[in-house]
Formats: C-alpha cells, sequence, structure tokens
C-alpha cells in the first residue's frame, strides 16, 4: 500500500508538469495581432469629463514648492506653507465645499495670508473646470479649513529652485576668489561723475551712493553706476582703477579705487539671505556640515516705486553691518519719524529689519519712543517701504543674532 500510494503522488505530479507544458506552449505560440486596436481601451480625458457631472471632483493636485536643500529650521514662528495665498481684493468668501452652493463659513479680508492643502478640480460645464483650493488658516491660534475660487486670490511660493541656484552661483563665485564689495554709502568716497549729463545710467540705475563702472578705459563717457554694497570678484588693478566682475551679471568693469572696500573680503561663504521680490518673501539658508541648508523661510516686504520709495534692487550684495536699530526721517524732511530695530544693511540705505515704529511727540515736542512691534498684516503683500525690506520683528531678531561679517551676503531675486 504504501508503494501505491508514493506512485499515484508521482503520477499526479507528473500530470500536473505536463498540463503547465502545455499550457506555456500554448502562450508561447499565440501570435501577436499588430491590428489590434488597443485605443480604444485608453479613455481619452475629454470623454472621462463628459461621463462626469457638473460639480463632479475631476481631480485633485498638490502643488506645493519643495526645497531640494536640507532643511533645518532655527525659525519657526508665523510659518506660511511653501505655496500660500494672498487676498489681494477686499475680501473673498471661503466655502465649506469645493461649490458656490456650499455654506459661507469665512470672510478673509484683504492681505489677509490662506495656507495651502491641495487644488480640487471641479467639473464646471460640459467641456470646463474649475479650480478651488483647500485652504487653511488661523484665528487665534486655532486652525479652520475651507475652499476657495483660485482666481479670487494671489498665489505666492517660495521660490527655492531659483534661490538655492543664486547661492549656487554666489558659491562658484567664492571659489574663484577675493569676493569683495563696492563702498559709498552716503557717498563718503565722493559723488559719482553725471552720467551723459544726468543721474541715472541706461540701464535704470542712480547716481547716488554708486560708484562709476567703466568699460574701456579709453573712453571715460561709457560706464554704469555700480551700487553701493554689490558684491564683486576683485580682479586685479591698473593704475587708479581695479578691475572687477559684478556676481550678478558676470561682466566686468573698471572702477577708481577709492571705491573698492580693499580691507574686507568674504572670507568663508558660509550664509546667505535670498529675497524675493515677485513673491514677498525670503529664506536664509546656512553651511551645516559643508552642505547648504534652509534654516529660516518667512514673509517679506520690499521697496515700493514713489517720490520718496524705490524697489530693492535686484542683485548680490554684500551683508555689509549690522544695527540695533536705524532711524527714519518723515518724507521730504529731516525729521526722525521712527525707528526699524535688528537691522542689516546690505546696500546704501536698504536694510533687512524688523516692523518699523515710528516715534510718538508730547505737546511740548518730547520725543516718545514707544516698544518694539511684533507684526504687521500688510508684511508679505505688496511692495510698501522705501527701499528695504521690512520682515517681522522676531524674525529680524533671529537674523541679526545669526547673521556673521564677512560670510553672509544677501541676494535679491524675481
Amino acid at each position: 500500500m504504501r508503494n501505491f500510494g508514493l506512485i499515484l503522488t508521482i503520477l499526479i505530479l507528473l500530470n500536473i508538469s505536463l498540463f503547465l507544458i502545455f499550457i506555456t506552449q500554448e502562450q508561447v505560440e499565440q501570435p501577436f495581432n499588430d491590428n489590434l486596436d488597443v485605443s480604444s481601451e485608453i479613455e481619452s480625458p475629454e470623454d472621462a469629463l463628459k461621463k462626469l457631472n457638473v460639480g463632479d471632483v475631476v481631480a485633485i493636485e498638490d502643488e506645493m514648492h519643495l526645497p531640494t536643500f536640507d532643511v533645518s529650521l532655527k525659525y519657526e514662528r508665523h510659518l506660511p506653507t511653501y505655496t500660500y495665498f494672498v487676498v489681494e481684493n477686499d475680501f473673498v468668501n471661503i466655502y465649506s465645499g469645493p461649490s458656490l452652493s456650499e455654506k459661507v463659513i469665512y470672510r478673509a479680508n484683504q492681505w489677509e495670508k490662506l495656507n495651502y492643502i491641495e487644488s480640487v478640480l471641479i467639473k464646471a460645464g460640459e467641456e470646463s473646470v474649475k479650480r478651488w483650493l483647500h485652504v487653511t488658516w488661523k484665528i487665534n491660534d486655532e486652525p479652520f479649513y475651507g475652499f476657495v475660487r483660485s482666481d479670487d486670490v494671489s498665489r505666492r511660493f517660495f521660490n527655492f529652485e531659483k534661490m538655492e541656484k543664486a547661492i549656487l552661483k554666489a558659491e562658484d563665485y567664492f571659489k574663484k576668489g577675493r569676493l569683495t564689495f563696492i563702498n559709498n554709502y552716503k557717498n563718503l568716497k565722493g559723488i559719482a561723475p553725471l552720467y551723459q549729463g544726468g543721474t541715472v545710467d541706461k540701464e535704470g540705475r542712480r547716481r547716488s551712493q554708486s560708484a562709476p563702472g567703466y568699460i574701456d578705459l579709453s573712453n571715460m563717457e561709457d560706464f554704469i553706476y555700480i551700487e553701493d554694497g554689490t558684491l564683486v570678484r576683485y580682479l586685479y588693478p591698473r593704475g587708479d582703477y581695479i578691475r572687477v566682475e559684478l556676481v550678478h551679471t558676470g561682466k566686468e568693469y573698471y572702477v577708481p579705487e577709492k571705491y573698492i572696500q580693499k580691507d574686507r573680503q568674504i572670507r568663508e561663504l558660509n550664509k546667505a539671505i535670498v529675497i524675493d521680490r515677485n513673491n514677498q518673501n525670503q529664506a536664509a539658508f546656512e553651511k551645516i556640515d559643508n552642505k547648504w541648508t534652509l534654516v529660516s523661510y518667512t514673509l517679506a516686504t520690499t521697496g515700493a516705486t514713489g517720490r520718496y520709495a524705490q524697489p530693492t534692487p535686484l542683485g548680490y550684495y554684500y551683508a555689509i553691518e549690522k544695527r540695533n536699530q536705524f532711524y527714519y526721517f518723515e518724507d521730504g524732511t529731516t525729521r526722525i519719524q521712527g525707528y526699524a530695530p535688528y537691522a542689516i544693511r546690505f546696500n546704501g540705505g536698504a536694510y533687512i529689519h524688523g516692523v518699523p515704529v515710528n516715534y510718538v511727540y508730547s505737546e511740548n515736542g518730547e520725543r516718545i519712543t514707544p516698544p518694539k512691534i511684533e507684526y504687521s498684516n500688510s508684511i508679505g503683500t505688496v511692495p510698501l517701504s522705501h527701499k528695504c525690506v521690512r520682515n517681522y520683528t522676531s524674525h529680524a531678531k533671529f537674523l541679526f543674532d545669526w547673521y556673521k561679517e564677512d560670510e553672509t551676503i544677501v541676494i535679491v531675486i524675481e
């Protein structure tokens, strides 16, 4: 009986093996039909949309912009999401769901910021789609959630790709050697010559607090204005001039020797503050364990255009000095209007600083100093300053303490 059981088991296994071989041969020998129409099996987006009802969800998308550098935050107050939205209209309605038929749960007022969760695409017509934004905001530190139409708000984001690229460019220049800066704060090194009888050059740069940059010393009429604080690479002297290369453009110029800060240079490029004029935000990066690392990101307000204001200039700058505070005047006067705390100067009279505070004057003219102000709702909205870059005061204090002389640069992008 034992032998019979063994023989039966062998026969069963043999039959199974023959069956598998037969099936395999069938599959191998099955010819491929070149005329087979597989396109009919793949549904087009248009056909898929037609099958949905108006109001149905078409897709959910993630539009968050992420840094590729390492992240190790040293400042974590007032943090927005990497992609966020600003209310530029007088107000916008926020709904409980992605539809105008849903309940209005909140009215966000002008300049409020809404943090981003995801984008929801809703069928709005036979062939149309409406984008809604799933957003969150806080009231008294309590989070709330809702939906807003994408057309009703201004999209902003931290352009980490461009920021990181700008830092790596500066690092390449640092490796070439001797990065210093143009020095003509308050025209103390001498007012630059007029450009063709005027005070603005062909590229729109201003004469005040600048140095002339000559393309060719044989033609002293052809030059540009290079602003105070501009980051340059020292190349070589030629008589009373220094040949320099602008980090921002890569162009070379001869600059009178007196305007070149020869006793200071970037010893180690370890820290960079990058300001984005388009998005009205900024980020700080630090070299940690030989790797560039994001250590803070925040909203910011840059310079406006006006009679007493000018845009924060684009380019690469030396973080020249820091001050506990600096004073600013009332427009068109020499009367001190107030102070701005925790300031880092990088270009002429342009600083990164905390929320400005206006002085109060008593009836007898005595100046009263109010305490520092942490927050301003206008930060991160539209350009409003005279040229400086406004931060929340706690972030300005963070940068003030974090700053290291001759190791820190400022980059302004858009």
